[in-house]
């Protein structure tokens, strides 16, 4: 198959399906990292709470950092079973060993520990994401299609939220659990579920196309992205989102426990009715996204998660109708941040072929992966320590007078710092006709540089 072919590639549900598998318990696990295991470390292991920050925020660095190395080895990697595959099949055992390790540290551990499983983990999930997810960009290269994909997968990795939320709920009912009670629930079904989604995946799901343009060192490589304009405008923007987001992520369950007085299991609930909410208006937001561009799905649908924070501050204390209806907010426009932003990646690596750059689909896929883990560390990095600094403290028994701190850092903070994505994506310059012009230069000029065809993977 050349890559002609893909341009108007429709993959099969079954294609789909089984390519989205994975996505389900990696999300999971990123879902459970991001919400309780700084917590678990600061409150429950009885580290210090800005510590635990530190060594969270510097572990993310290196995890973005070592993103563009993973992306770039995997597309030069040339083999009968593709670029992604092989890169897939070797990180799982790697991931399964440092999640157990991460998830379920021994008593009365450090920060060296700490510290160094946390590095081990971010490598070896960035050896299986980054191609995993350069993989769904290779499935078609039409604009609508790839709506169509990251739908399929962002579904599964929705469900698997919703499995983050409900399974303590199955499993420890009857009870008030800790945050280590949760997390021990979760350790196990991660490690039985990741197998049992990934090895179906990689027998089943198709391999993808590549456009066979010369292999270059990741120095190179991204020199010759600085021509891709439209790619640089979309990272910037993400960055601004993604930083906002991961503030808010950072200190959520700290606002809903300690602010808003409910326990982690009824967090859990709350978190059910989000993604119920998200899964249900997830066909809306394709609609949109297919009809008006994607761009303008994430402006006017996934931004407007930012403002709805801000109600946050409206909700009495204890008040649980009042939360649910927050919650429920969130719900509607979280798939826009989720489904939109790699589907618009994927469409400028074509838009990267005029201007002589490479196919190096994973290289653009890890560079606004180390955005979001770059904000991710700026999150946790910014979040706790400067609750911290505005007198709140997790392990106070009496938070009723030191609330303002954790309720601006989740709620007020995350709205500033994402408002300039709003220029940015206003006049975006790739929709849907704009891609397709694109194609049809592509193939003019016969898809790979000296017209060359692609060449299946």
């Amino acid at each position: 198959m050349t890559d002609q072919d893909t341009i108007g590639q429709r993959p099969s549900r079954f294609d789909l399906v089984a390519y989205a598998l994975p996505s389900a318990p990696t999300s999971m696990l990123m879902m459970m990292l991001i919400v309780y295991l700084a917590p678990y470390y600061a409150a429950e292991m009885g580290m210090e709470l800005a510590a635990v920050g530190a060594v969270f925020a510097m572990a993310r660095i290196w995890d973005a950092v070592i993103d563009p190395v993973v992306g770039n080895l995997s597309d030069q990697t040339r083999s009968r079973f593709g670029r992604r595959k092989p890169w897939i099949a070797a990180g799982l055992p790697f991931l399964l060993v440092t999640t157990y390790l991460f998830l379920q540290p021994p008593e009365n551990v450090g920060m060296p520990y700490l510290m160094i499983v946390a590095v081990g983990f971010y490598l070896a999930m960035t050896v299986v994401q980054i191609p995993y997810l350069s993989w769904g960009a290779e499935l078609s290269r039409d604009y609508l299609e790839r709506i169509r994909i990251n739908g399929y997968r962002e579904t599964a990795t929705m469900v698997g939220i919703l499995l983050v939320a409900s399974i303590p709920l199955f499993f420890l009912r009857g009870t008030d659990p800790t945050v280590a009670d949760i997390i021990g629930v979760f350790t196990v079904v991660v490690l039985i579920l990741l197998p049992l989604a990934v090895i179906p995946s990689l027998l089943y799901a198709p391999k993808g196309t590549f456009i066979d343009t010369p292999r270059l060192n990741l120095h190179r490589a991204l020199y010759a992205l600085r021509r891709n304009r439209p790619f640089l405008r979309l990272m910037l923007a993400s960055l601004f989102i993604w930083v906002g987001g991961h503030i808010y992520n950072a200190s959520s369950l700290f606002l809903v426990k300690d602010a808003l007085g409910f326990s982690p299991s009824l967090f859990l609930w709350f978190m059910v009715v989000q993604y119920v909410m998200a899964l249900a208006f997830m066909p809306v937001v394709m609609r949109f996204g297919a009809r008006m561009g994607k761009h303008r799905a994430l402006l006017f649908i996934g931004l407007a998660f930012f403002p709805v924070l801000w109600l946050y501050n409206f909700v009495e204390p204890g008040n649980v109708a009042e939360v649910v209806i927050v919650y429920a907010l969130k719900g509607l426009v979280t798939s826009a941040i989720w489904v939109m932003p790699p589907a618009m990646v994927a469409d400028t690596v074509e838009h990267g072929l005029l201007e002589d750059v490479g196919d190096d689909t994973a290289l653009y896929m890890s560079i606004y992966f180390f955005i979001q883990k770059l904000a991710a560390a700026v999150g946790v990095g910014v979040a706790l320590p400067l609750a911290a600094s505005m007198g709140f403290d997790p392990q106070a028994s009496d938070l009723s007078g030191d609330t303002f701190g954790i309720r601006f850092v989740a709620t007020m903070l995350p709205t500033l710092l994402a408002f300039p994505a709003i220029f940015l994506l206003l006049n975006y310059p790739i929709d849907e006709a704009r891609h397709k012009a694109i194609q049809s230069e592509l193939t003019a000029r016969g898809i790979g540089r000296g017209g060359k065809p692609g060449r299946p993977s």
